[in-house]
C-alpha cells in the first residue's frame, strides 16, 4: 500500500504538497526565503483571524516585536482560533499535555500534506521510506475510537507495534522472535525502549541487525536521547540510530544524529529568546519559539515549543544544536543555580550506562535539596554504586545535596507510554 496514494485519496493535496516542497528545496537562499514567508502567514492571520489580530493588537513591523503565543493562549475552543470564514478544511487533532497544558490544534489540508512530505524528505536521507515496514516502538490510546484509528493507521503506514508497558525478560524475547520473523526495514519509538531492547541483546550477546538483515535504521523520538545513547544502540543494533525531534502541533521540526539536528526549513521558521523574549544570539541556550510558514489552521507564529534548545545557521540551513528539555523540568538548585531536567539524566548515564544489570532509572526531585535515584535493576544496590552516584551528583550538578539512591520493581509511564527520566514532584 502506498501511503501517499491513500492521503491523496481521502482527500489531502499531496501532489500539490509535493510541487510546493520541491520548489522551496530548490531555491538557493531558504533562509532569505523564510523571511517573506513569515511575513505571508503573519499577514493573513492578522487579516483573516480574529482571534490573532485581537492578540497582536498593534505592531511596529519589527519582527521580534511581536507577542510570543503559549500554549495556554491556545487553549480552549479550537475553532475560536482559527480564521472564521476560512474554506480551508482542516486535520484536528490534540496534544499529548505531557506537560499539563494540552490544546486543540487544526490544520489545513495542504499544510498537513507538507508535513509529510517533509518527513518523507528526511527519512530518504537515511535510506527509508514511509512505504517500509516499521518497527513501531511508540504508545497507542489504550480502547475506543482513538485506539481503533491508531490501529488503521499503523496497517495504512505499514508499521509493527511493540507493546511500551511490558518490559520483562520474556517481552523482550518475544521482541527478538518478532525481529526474525519479519523483514523490518527501520526501528522508530521511544528511546527508553530500545536502550532496554539494546541492554537485552547486550547481555545476550546478539547484534540484531544479524537477527533481522533487512533493517537500514534507527529512527528515536519524543524523548531524550544522548550521543552515548545513540552509540550504544548503534552498536547492539548494528545499524544507525538517527534523532528526529518535533512537536505534535507543529511537524518534525528537525532530524539529525549526536545532537546536532537539520531543521525544516521548508516549513518552520526557528528563534530563541531569554526569559523576558528577548532573542539571544545564535548558539545560546533558550525558550525555543517556532513559526508554521504554511498553517492556515492555528496560528502558531513565534509559538513558544516548551523547550530549551540552541540554534545556527550555517551553509544555507538551520540547526538545532542542543536540545536541554522541557521548560517545566528546570530546577533552581539552593545555590541559585539554574539547571535543565536533562542535566540529572546525564549526571547519572555516566555511571549507570556501565552496569549491564541496569534496567532503568529516574531521577526524582523532591524539593531544590533533596532528590532520588530510582533504579530498576536485578541485583542489589551496592554501597559502591550509591556513592559513585551521588560524586557524579556533585561533579555534575552540584556538592552538598541530599541524594538518595532506590531500588524499584518498575518506573511507570505516562498514559501514552513515554518514559520521563527526570519528574518534580
Amino acid at each position: 500500500m502506498d501511503f501517499f496514494k491513500v492521503l491523496n485519496f481521502v482527500g489531502f493535496p499531496v501532489y500539490e504538497a509535493q510541487k510546493e516542497y520541491a520548489d522551496i528545496m530548490a531555491k538557493r537562499d531558504i533562509l532569505a526565503w523564510q523571511e517573506e514567508k513569515r511575513k505571508d502567514i503573519f499577514d493573513y492571520h492578522f487579516r483573516e483571524n480574529s482571534f490573532y489580530r485581537k492578540h497582536v493588537n498593534r505592531w511596529d513591523g519589527i519582527w521580534s516585536h511581536l507577542p510570543i503565543i503559549t500554549k495556554s493562549d491556545l487553549r480552549g475552543d479550537y475553532k475560536a482560533r482559527i480564521p472564521a470564514n476560512s474554506d480551508h478544511h482542516f486535520y484536528v487533532s490534540k496534544t499529548s499535555g505531557s506537560d499539563g497544558q494540552a490544546f486543540v490544534f487544526a490544520k489545513d489540508y495542504f499544510n498537513h500534506a507538507l508535513t509529510w512530505v517533509n518527513i518523507q524528505d528526511h527519512y530518504s536521507r537515511v535510506g527509508v521510506t514511509l512505504n517500509d515496514l516499521q518497527a513501531r516502538f511508540y504508545g497507542i490510546p489504550s480502547a475506543g475510537f482513538p485506539f481503533v484509528k491508531e490501529k488503521i493507521k499503523d496497517f495504512i503506514s505499514n508499521r509493527r507495534r511493540f507493546s511500551v508497558f511490558n518490559l520483562h525478560e520474556n517481552a523482550l524475547k518475544y521482541w527478538l522472535h518478532d525481529f526474525s520473523k519479519r523483514s523490518f526495514v527501520y526501528i522508530y519509538g521511544y528511546p527508553t525502549l530500545l536502550l532496554a531492547f539494546g541492554r537485552f541483546l547486550r547481555r545476550n550477546s546478539i547484534i540484531l541487525k544479524e537477527v533481522c538483515p533487512t533493517l537500514k535504521t534507527c529512527i528515536v523520538t519524543s524523548e531524550m536521547c544522548s550521543a552515548s545513547d545513540e552509540t550504544f544502540l548503534e552498536k547492539n543494533f548494528g545499524i544507525p540510530v538517527f534523532n528526529e525531534y518535533g512537536a505534535s502541533e507543529i511537524c518534525v521540526m528537525g532530524f539529525g544524529a549526536r545532537r546536532n539536528w537539520q531543521a525544516s526549513d521548508a516549513l518552520i521558521y526557528l528563534e530563541v529568546v531569554d526569559e523576558n523574549g528577548s532573542l539571544l544570539p545564535e548558539g545560546q541556550s533558550g525558550r525555543l519559539l517556532c513559526t508554521e510558514l504554511f498553517n492556515k489552521g492555528t496560528p502558531l507564529i513565534r509559538y513558544e515549543v516548551g523547550d530549551y534548545a540552541s540554534i545556527k545557521r550555517e551553509n544555507g540551513h538551520t540547526y538545532i544544536t542542543d536540545l536541554m528539555g522541557r521548560i517545566s523540568e528546570v530546577m533552581s538548585l539552593p545555590s541559585g543555580r539554574i539547571v535543565p531536567g536533562v542535566t540529572f539524566y546525564y549526571a547519572i548515564q555516566d555511571v549507570l550506562e556501565k552496569r549491564e544489570d541496569i534496567l532503568e532509572s529516574r531521577v526524582v526531585a523532591k524539593d531544590s535539596f533533596n532528590f532520588e535515584i530510582q533504579i530498576v535493576t536485578d541485583s542489589a544496590i551496592t554501597h559502591t554504586l550509591r556513592k559513585a552516584l551521588k560524586r557524579v551528583f556533585e561533579k555534575y550538578v552540584e556538592p552538598g545535596l541530599n541524594v538518595s539512591v532506590t531500588r524499584v520493581t518498575r518506573i511507570d509511564r505516562t498514559g501514552a507510554g513515554k518514559f520521563k527520566t527526570f519528574v518534580k514532584l
